[in-house]
């Protein structure tokens, strides 16, 4: 792979043409119009393909793994330009594999609303080890709400996505609660029940894991918090599942405020097997400055 800074005059036949590579390709790896203007100092991607398939009649995502003993995963990743969807075009070029190997590993995780638009989360979901629907909330009973989540799961399944079961302190009105999340925390029969709840949906819709999103707790629940999701990894690690935990951004231990005082980073984080810090609530807090 070579980064190519665009210079005064280039086009992307002329940039396809110095590298050898396609230039439609080149194009819709870097989403740019084929035959359109490119910006002084813009910076394009350029792949090299090793294995390249030209698609015949009657060939499917299914069968062109097959015949190369590849993934239809490893076919959405290396064919940016297909958008997730299954769709081929006789004399279209499929890249099987690339020159440069890959460097490295990494896990990336999705949040995704119920109502996201399909052709986006297909696009995307081949691209992540995790899909997180957003999310199960608690009832004031405390078992789990329920979440219109089947496309969002199919498309993981599809996608070779693991999909995760978003546990929140969310309610019925669709926003974090305090006191729903201090009666789970506390109240030790409304956790067992909260825990039959996950146990049986973790089954039914083949979850990988759950993480944990409860927010604005009075700094009092913090150890019930944490002793909270260290009964969560017990109780889910024994049957192979993981748990994350969420933590919106602190700069300090003792930062004051709603949404830090109960996460203790040290305690959950030695509760859970990952935590995910919740960087976006930066960009809340600025933009609400800014409206403010």
């Amino acid at each position: 792979m070579t980064i190519h800074v665009v210079n005064a005059g280039e086009s992307v036949d002329s940039i396809a043409a110095k590298y050898g590579v396609d230039p439609f390709r080149l194009a819709a790896d870097n989403e740019v119009p084929a035959g359109g203007a490119l910006a002084v100092g813009q910076t394009l991607v350029i792949r090299f393909p090793k294995l390249v398939h030209s698609v015949r009649a009657g060939d499917t995502l299914t069968s062109i793994a097959t015949d190369y003993g590849v993934t239809v995963r490893t076919l959405y990743q290396n064919n940016w330009s297909l958008g997730g969807l299954p769709t081929l075009d006789v004399g279209m070029d499929i890249v099987i594999s690339y020159q440069e190997p890959p460097i490295g590993s990494a896990a990336f995780n999705g949040y995704a609303y119920p109502f996201i638009n399909h052709l986006l989360l297909d696009s995307v979901t081949p691209y992540l080890s995790y899909l997180t629907p957003f999310t199960y909330g608690i009832t004031a009973e405390g078992t789990l709400l329920p979440l219109q989540d089947d496309a969002l799961l199919l498309s993981a399944r599809e996608h070779g996505a693991r999909p995760v079961l978003h546990l929140s302190s969310y309610t019925e009105n669709e926003q974090f609660d305090s006191a729903r999340a201090t009666m789970v925390l506390t109240d030790e029969a409304a956790q067992n029940r909260l825990i039959a709840s996950i146990e049986k949906l973790m089954r039914d819709k083949g979850f990988a894991g759950v993480d944990v999103d409860f927010e604005f707790l009075p700094a009092a629940l913090a150890t019930p918090y944490a002793e909270f999701l260290a009964r969560l990894h017990r109780v889910f690690g024994a049957q192979g599942y993981f748990v994350w935990a969420a933590l919106a951004p602190k700069t300090s231990s003792n930062q004051p405020g709603l949404l830090y005082e109960a996460h203790n980073y040290s305690s959950i984080a030695s509760s859970v097997d990952a935590v995910l810090l919740m960087t976006y609530e930066w960009g809340y807090t600025y933009l609400h400055l800014c409206y403010k």
